[in-house]
């Protein structure tokens, strides 16, 4: 199959269907051989592929336009379009038909169907009480939606910077999705918020640019706007990681087309254009990704039931005698080897625990150094609100400069922290994980000497399977996809040569970290501060306005330096056990499976051949020819397999 012919959700919807096909037949063998482990991957990489969807999201500023241009995309006004910040949750849109709405309520086992009418006043920001949560915290939409009808499910996120409540579920649903829609304004994009989100949160995406309402700039200036957006962006992010990534559209364009049934309106919104070009980075970039781990998974599946048929049948023609003396033999060096899986384990975990540690202690110092920066970047933060001569206006502007004040300090201090993360405290990372890899690595390979010269003493087969078939491949490798079908990238594929980096592995620290940056600002909150300038007479005085703004300035910094301070400790633990519980602990849990699966499916092997000499020679000949035919099963689920694989490799 050509690239060219690869294309396409349907084409990508049936390659997944095929391997999920494979990892059944493989499932299959493994239920007849009696290899539960490897059913058990089976069972966890059929869930996955059957339930992992190209997941969309559309993430900008407020009053970017975001839900008109999800609207635009129903083809009809189904999310709340305000001119004030609107959406308050996230909203998944699906495919399905006919229409249909549910909401999730926090902790609720099941959601409440609601008619999709009734959506928008259910999920709209409460403009009266805004710091307000919503009492849902997730929507479903259920649209018969061209775009999501092949395993996408499109989502709306609440817009970034209005609040922190909602800026956390922004950032938490951030690390599942497979690509970003990064909205702005074409008249004023690239503002100094959006720049720190993208380089930021974004560095571990490839998002696509969408800059909606071009239609209200003049033909003659839309080359210079154009010119001007790619320039910003070029100079974060550098030449050409972006190609082909820009969109100017007109999203109110394209909804009303959509609804008029109007396919030449939306062709000429610019809408039409983006999605084509999001169908091929979905169909070939991330469909790639997503089916090359479950099939690496299975491919270390299959070479190990390759070898448990070649031992099992060894088994079937050594004497019950001889099979009963060799079994006696093998019992010592069997513990042996449970108390090297066990040592393994403890290992990986205490190296985790220093891991963490390093993480929390580095994290946690820096914090610490950067509160002594927060009242100069208080007194540096620009102002669009001047508190004035008015004693009428001065109570109201104050609280507004104050609000200007904290805002813009937050902003500059997750910006260091986050420059800081990326600059500093990933190299450090890569570093102590590419060592923790080799240690593990020489500890599997050990492992993994003992117990093939183990299964050589009990059926004198050495190199089992087929010529060629085990690859020279890293032991965690093996390790990783044979025991939950844990996906070879990020951290663990970092530690096996595959490919590496905070687009992966450290992507989750730095949106924890900011997770916890944002609660930082808000234990101590605005109004106590305006409450404590108003006990010292900082109103009541008859200072001029920038004097006041200065003192002001003054008392937000000494108030934000003192509570990072307090945070730091706190903040770093919670990041630093993030981390570890995202990346580190699953590795270590599938190894500890792994080791486990090994050693018990020797067992099993030889208790098999046991089972079948003690019922006589018809039933030794039934298992044989059982074995026999399950290989020739193996081979052409390989055979498939291998093709798959060739045809993602074209993408």
């Amino acid at each position: 199959m050509t690239t060219t012919e690869a294309v396409g959700y349907g084409a990508a919807d049936a390659q997944r269907l095929r391997l999920m096909e494979v990892c059944r037949q493989l499932g299959n063998i493994a239920g007849q051989i009696g290899n539960s482990g490897a059913e058990g991957v089976v069972t966890a990489l059929l869930e996955r592929m059957d339930s992992d969807a190209f997941h969309v999201m559309v993430v900008g500023d407020f009053n970017r336009g975001k839900s008109t241009f999800v609207n635009a995309l129903l083809g009809a006004q189904v999310l709340p379009v305000k001119a004030t910040p609107a959406t308050a949750v996230i909203t998944e849109v699906k495919f399905g038909d006919p229409p249909a709405a549910r909401l999730w309520r926090e902790d609720a086992a099941v959601p409440e169907t609601v008619h999709p009418e009734e959506l928008i006043s259910l999920i709209t920001v409460n403009s009266k009480e805004r710091d307000q949560r919503n009492p849902y915290v997730r929507a479903e939409v259920i649209w018969p939606l061209e775009l999501c009808r092949h395993n996408v499910v499109l989502i709306d996120s609440p817009g970034l910077n209005e609040h922190a409540n909602r800026d956390e579920i922004t950032l938490t649903h951030l690390r599942k999705a497979d690509a970003v829609i990064f909205l702005q304004h074409a008249i004023a994009p690239m503002s100094i918020s959006e720049s720190q989100f993208l380089t930021s949160y974004l560095d571990a995406h490839d998002p696509f640019f969408v800059f909606t309402y071009f239609d209200a700039i003049e033909d003659t200036e839309r080359d210079d706007v154009v010119a001007g957006a790619r320039q910003r962006i070029v100079g974060l992010r550098g030449e050409d990681r972006d190609e082909n990534r820009f969109h100017f559209v007109d999203a109110k364009t394209a909804l009303r087309a959509r609804i008029a049934n109007d396919a030449t309106g939306y062709q000429n919104s610019g809408v039409a254009d983006l999605e084509q070009a999001l169908e091929r980075y979905l169909v070939t970039d991330r469909h790639k990704v997503k089916l090359l781990a479950p099939a690496r998974a299975l491919r270390g599946l299959a070479r190990e039931l390759d070898r448990n048929i070649p031992h099992e049948l060894a088994l079937l023609d050594t004497k019950s005698a001889d099979l009963e003396r060799r079994w006696e033999a093998a019992q010592q060096p069997l513990r042996d080897l449970e108390v090297q899986a066990r040592q393994i384990s403890l290992d990986i975990r205490n190296q985790t625990r220093m891991l963490q540690d390093r993480v929390e202690a580095l994290l946690g110092g820096y914090l610490a150094s950067v509160a002594d920066e927060a009242p100069a970047i208080a007194a540096e933060v620009p102002l669009t609100t001047r508190i004035g001569m008015n004693p009428l206006k001065v109570p109201e502007r104050a609280e507004q400069v104050t609000q200007e004040i904290a805002a813009g300090t937050a902003r500059a201090i997750e910006q260091k922290v986050a420059d800081w993360v990326s600059s500093s405290l990933e190299p450090v990372i890569h570093q102590d994980l590419e060592k923790l890899g080799e240690r593990m690595n020489a500890q599997l390979t050990s492992f993994e000497a003992r117990l093939d010269e183990l299964r050589i003493s009990l059926t004198g087969v050495r190199d089992a399977g087929r010529a060629g078939e085990r690859e020279e491949e890293q032991p965690l490798t093996r390790f990783l996809s044979g025991a939950a079908g844990f996906v070879l990238g990020g951290v663990a594929g970092g530690m096996v040569g595959a490919r590496f980096g905070a687009k992966e592995a450290l992507r989750t620290l730095p949106i924890t970290l900011a997770i916890a940056m944002a609660w930082m600002f808000t234990p101590f909150g605005i109004p106590t501060l305006i409450g404590s300038m108003l006990v010292h007479g900082f109103i009541k005085s008859r200072e001029a306005g920038s004097r006041l703004e200065n003192r002001m300035r003054e008392a937000v910094g000494r108030e934000m330096a003192t509570q990072i301070r307090l945070a730091a400790p706190k903040q770093a633990r919670e990041a630093a056990q993030a981390f570890a519980t995202t990346t580190m602990e699953p590795i270590a849990r599938d190894v500890t499976s792994g080791l486990s699966a090994r050693t018990g499916e020797l067992t099993r092997s030889v208790e098999s051949a046991r089972e079948a000499r003690r019922q006589g020679e018809e039933a030794v000949e039934e298992r044989r020819a059982e074995l026999n035919r399950l290989d020739a099963l193996l081979r052409r689920a390989g055979d498939d397999l291998g093709d798959l694989v060739d045809e993602l490799a074209l993408l």
